[in-house]
């Protein structure tokens, strides 16, 4: 009989494993954005969320948990149920850089929280303020070397994506410039257009306003991506100025509890790459300035271990504490 039991068993352990896809979801569904309300994550949370009513006849909300640079949000939902039934808005801050900044979070990025799905992806914008006598990168960088250490560059905060990919640029392009760390990215914005600061790595998105507004005061030097940015298509890549294989980007992806079953976590994967084929999400992407660009939950998981790494070796070597 032992045979028997053992199909039996089986069969019984494969009925469950299929029925998680089948029955998911079942109810509402909440989609945590770990930042204030009225953040660029909002209007993506809602046009995922909207497809995902479309697609499956449940209803949604989008709740703001912001909060200790994201860790409130993020460490949420990995206190949740493993069900696929609360889902998380991440970016670069909480899933990459917090683990290589903070030496104790409320959650461990690929056991509490894993990446299901990218979404867009941005550029950063390397801003200079026109008090410095340059309009174009070569101009900059031979007047930084000009000048070393007098040079002041902006950050959003220590640690923040602003300070770490103008870490990476000072160390790949041999120069020297002093931090001024900020509490938030509009304060640093505001210096930098008032001229109390001479640099600033811009996420794009917040950055191609005033570019176009104020040229009288600031000028976009480069763009951080590979390629060109498709929302400010005269500004040259680091990469292609002579930073071989500078890439750094911004980026929005969807990520759930890490014990959710294997294939809610597809099922959710692939289906977010249907809404992003469609014109409804794509537009609310590009109204923020954001690039659609999906990735499966494998490629995204790769990328977040690479990019982790790449952080996690700055903040060793420029001893980055957070604020």
């Amino acid at each position: 009989m032992k045979p028997f039991v053992h199909l039996a068993a089986l069969c019984a352990l494969t009925f469950s494993m299929l029925s998680h896809a089948d029955t998911f979801p079942n109810r509402l569904i909440k989609i945590v954005v770990p930042f204030p309300a009225g953040s660029d994550l909002d209007p993506i949370a809602r046009g995922l969320g909207e497809h995902f009513r479309a697609t499956w006849g449940q209803p949604y909300i989008v709740e703001n948990r912001a909060g200790a640079s994201a860790q409130i949000g993020t460490g949420h939902v990995a206190k949740q149920p493993a069900d696929g039934h609360t889902l998380l808005i991440c970016s670069p801050g909480p899933i990459t850089i917090n683990p290589g900044l903070y030496p104790k979070l409320p959650y461990t990025v690929g056991k509490d929280i894993v990446p299901v799905a990218q979404l867009g992806t941005t550029s950063m914008v390397l801003v200079a303020s026109k008090r410095m006598p340059v309009r174009t990168y070569p101009e900059f960088a031979a007047y930084a070397k000009a000048n070393p250490e007098k040079i002041f560059y902006a950050s959003a905060g220590a640690g923040n994506l602003t300070h770490l990919t103008a870490e990476l640029f000072l160390r790949q392009a041999g120069l020297t410039a002093l931090h001024t760390p900020y509490k938030g990215g509009q304060a640093a914005i505001n210096d930098l257009l008032g001229g109390h600061v001479d640099l600033y790595f811009n996420p794009l998105p917040s950055a191609r306003g005033y570019i176009q507004a104020q040229s009288d005061k600031v000028t976009a030097l480069a763009v951080t991506s590979l390629e060109r940015s498709p929302f400010l298509p005269e500004v040259p890549t680091l990469n292609e100025l002579g930073l071989k294989g500078f890439d750094v980007s911004s980026w929005y992806g969807l990520c759930v509890h890490g014990d959710t079953p294997r294939d809610i976590v597809e099922k959710l994967s692939k289906e977010s790459a249907r809404a992003l084929a469609g014109p409804e999400l794509q537009e609310r992407l590009r109204a923020v300035g954001t690039t659609p660009s999906t990735l499966t939950s494998a490629q995204f998981g790769e990328q977040v271990r690479r990019e982790s790494a790449k952080w996690a070796a700055i903040i060793k070597e420029k001893d980055i504490k957070a604020d």
